[in-house]
């Protein structure tokens, strides 16, 4: 009888300690999509489904995108600025690399000054809307400005018509981009 109940409270364990390193394996993994970096050169952004809302009579669409609930961590937007901001200067180094490198054509210097400047632009643009967003009523934001979208994630449990509408707003008077390239995702919490 105690063979058996060492035999049981052992697979119990070793059952509880595979479930845990499941839990793990697929929060890493699911933090590594986040903050996997496109070849394209474009910020990391979160795997997402797209949903696009109902387009009322003559008005453009917001697209907004729900991402799947996962195992989630309060650090999640510093962190996820962390990455950005690693990114941003490795990329940045490269690009000053080229403007010092007395082996750089002239074109590429000035490719390279532009994209450091357009990074410089972006990047103000994405601070002045967050600060905009968390002044608005949202615990925390992050815009990653695309070439075609800017995209938009919120903390929040679902999002309403007026939240939309808000952060929209926001994005729109601020960058300058179309209503219809606003990307907004809610990120469960």
């Amino acid at each position: 009888m105690t063979a058996i109940f060492i035999r049981i409270k052992s697979l119990m364990i070793f059952g509880l300690v595979l479930l845990s390193v499941s839990i793990v394996w697929m929060g890493v993994i699911n933090y590594y999509k986040v903050a996997e970096i496109p070849a394209a050169g474009n910020d990391p952004q979160p795997p997402a489904q797209e949903v696009v809302t109902e387009p009322k009579a003559a008005q453009p669409t917001v697209t907004i995108t729900e991402q799947p609930p996962t195992v989630t961590n309060n650090d999640y937007f510093s962190e996820y600025r962390m990455q950005r901001d690693k990114v941003r200067s490795e990329r940045q180094e490269g690009y000053r690399e080229i403007v010092n490198n007395p082996n750089s054509s002239a074109q590429m210097r000035q490719d390279a000054q532009r994209k450091l400047i357009k990074i410089t632009d972006n990047l103000e643009i994405e601070t002045k809307i967050e600060n905009a967003l968390i002044a608005k009523g949202f615990k925390d934001a992050i815009i990653m400005i695309q070439p075609e979208t800017v995209m938009v994630i919120v903390p929040t449990a679902g999002l309403r018509q007026d939240e939309i509408t808000r952060i929209s707003d926001v994005v729109v008077k601020i960058s300058g981009c179309k209503l219809e390239n606003v990307v907004i995702v809610p990120k469960v919490q």
